[in-house]
């Protein structure tokens, strides 16, 4: 030490080398301290490296999970959505696609209702034409063969100069001119019957007596000749066959009863048609109401429903006609149901029959019934 009480340098380094690690032989192994330790601190730093990446991973995997569950959720969430919109519009288009037939629907049946009906009219106005037609033929017709038979019933006069011919000549001459009616009294029959075979109060539309042979007063053939009968005026007398002594011509009352019984049928046959309307030609159809047919009923068979529409008419009309047309629509229904064994009876040669022959057979069961057929013979 040096006198400042400090040790000197030399000292200090004699220290030092004497406390230095002794050299080993050569016989003794040499570690390489720094080479081990290196060694030891390498694999220390890869284990960290491992663990820290391992780490890495796990955080990563981690992460990339929560990002796949996320990204599901909201895959999931737009597919639901999307599947909502399209049922909503779906539902829209199926509203709007049924809105769309049902009013194609209602315009078809519109337009189908309205052209049926327009139809009915033109079939309805030719078939009157035609049966107008028909029956001013077959009255023209009529006519000219009982003028042909007038004539052909009448006896020519001598062609010799025999005596007494011309007394003959004169007696001839001056008798009377067969009864024919002439066509004013033929135009009345036929409107007074086409008037009344729509009554309520007809008891018969084709017989003049009951099975029992009782008068029926109330028949199409006499209540049209009472209609003309008492008629205003001097006409009828003018018109009907002379009455001698209270006693007509027999020819002439024929004649006479021909004509109306003639005018009846006719008559029958248009109500006929008018009653058949969608039944005979077209089946399947509905038949039309009692209150169109009554209407045209009407018009088609008098002149009572002349500027007067269905529901005016209809508000005048009696219980007992719409009764009696009602029953004569029923009639004619059950008569065409039983065409077909009524033609077979025929062949099989049963007796046969026709509407209005059942209508009347069917009448008389009522008025036997007495009191009751006030009420029960318009059903």
């Amino acid at each position: 030490m040096s006198q400042s009480g400090r040790p000197d340098a030399v000292t200090a380094k004699i220290a030092a080398q004497s406390n230095r690690a002794q050299p080993y032989s050569l016989s003794t192994p040499r570690v390489n301290k720094n080479a081990a330790s290196g060694a030891s601190s390498s694999a220390t730093r890869a284990e960290q490296r491992s663990h820290r990446g391992h780490a890495s991973m796990r955080s990563g995997n981690e992460a990339n999970n929560d990002a796949g569950d996320i990204s599901n959720d909201q895959i999931m969430a737009a597919i639901a959505r999307l599947d909502a919109k399209v049922e909503k519009e779906v539902l829209v288009l199926s509203d709007k696609f049924h809105q769309e037939i049902d009013h194609m629907s209602t315009k078809c049946n519109e337009d189908i209702t309205a052209m049926a009906n327009q139809i009915d009219e033109d079939l309805a106005s030719m078939g009157e034409k035609i049966d107008n037609k028909f029956v001013t033929l077959s009255n023209q017709v009529e006519q000219v063969q009982e003028t042909v038979d007038n004539l052909c019933s009448r006896q020519p006069a001598p062609a010799n100069g025999a005596p007494g011919a011309a007394a003959a000549t004169i007696g001839a001459a001056n008798t009377a001119a067969p009864w024919m009616y002439s066509p004013e009294l033929k135009a009345a029959v036929d409107a007074a019957a086409y008037e009344s075979v729509a009554l309520p109060i007809i008891a018969a539309y084709t017989k003049l007596e009951t099975p029992n042979g009782d008068f029926i007063m109330h028949s199409l053939f006499n209540t049209v000749r009472q209609k003309i009968r008492n008629t205003p005026g001097t006409w009828a007398t003018e018109q009907l066959p002379p009455v001698v002594n209270g006693v007509a011509n027999v020819q002439a009352a024929q004649k006479y009863a021909s004509l109306i019984k003639d005018a009846g049928k006719h008559a029958r046959e248009k109500l006929h048609n008018l009653v058949l309307h969608n039944i005979k030609n077209n089946p399947e159809a509905t038949v039309p109401c009692l209150k169109k047919l009554l209407h045209r009923i009407a018009r088609q068979c008098g002149n009572t429903a002349d500027g007067i529409d269905e529901d005016v008419y209809w508000a005048g009309t009696s219980l007992a006609l719409r009764l009696r047309i009602a029953y004569l629509l029923s009639a004619t229904w059950w008569q065409r149901r039983e065409a077909i064994r009524i033609f077979q009876s025929r062949r099989a040669g049963g007796g046969g029959g026709n509407i209005w022959a059942r209508v009347d057979l069917q009448l008389h069961r009522l008025s036997v019934q007495g009191s009751l057929y006030t009420s029960a013979s318009v059903l």
